[in-house]
């Protein structure tokens, strides 16, 4: 696992899809038009099934 999230972070996935691992958290699926909110400091791994795009702003 890495610590991969530095600020509170939100994203939409725009096409691709992967698996997020969140330490202590759940199993995500995302894919295309899928929002989430990754917390700061958060570990994850993240197993990419397509090439992923994403939008995201991140709060300091």
């Amino acid at each position: 696992m890495s610590t991969d999230t530095e600020a509170d972070e939100v994203f939409v996935v725009l096409r691709g899809s992967a698996t997020i691992e969140v330490e202590n958290g759940p199993v995500l699926d995302v894919g295309p038009g899928d929002v989430v909110l990754m917390p700061g400091g958060a570990r994850t791994v993240w197993t990419v099934h397509e090439t992923l795009r994403k939008v995201y702003a991140v709060r300091p």
